[in-house]
């Protein structure tokens, strides 16, 4: 395993996310561009509301980019960064999973 996959893999766990090795019928399943090493993020340019509207997010991808620097880069359409579950916490410090996207999120690398 080369060091770009080692620090995607740590970030993306860091940010609640998780690798996945099979895909299951519980997950919405969407394909990534690539993923960025040095925060776990992956970046999607096609997507439909199922996307943010979904218990569980499978995103497929092929590529890792070392740096956002690069990431920036290789865009060339709108889309999104995804790095983990969608989190929010109130005043009193209640956290809550999944208020604005995902409660889950995986990664498969293909």
């Amino acid at each position: 395993m080369n060091e770009e996959l080692k620090e995607f893999i740590e970030n993306l766990k860091l940010a609640g996310g998780e690798i996945l090795e099979e895909i299951t019928d519980e997950w919405y399943v969407i394909d990534g561009e690539f993923g960025v090493a040095e925060n776990g993020a992956v970046w999607i340019s096609e997507y439909k509301k199922e996307l943010f509207l979904s218990e569980n997010l499978a995103i497929r991808i092929r590529e890792i980019v070392p740096t956002m620097n690069e990431a920036m880069q290789k865009i060339e359409t709108p889309g999104v960064f995804i790095s983990g579950p969608s989190k929010t916490a109130d005043i009193e410090m209640f956290l809550v999973f999944g208020a604005h996207g995902a409660k889950r999120v995986g990664v498969i690398i293909y």
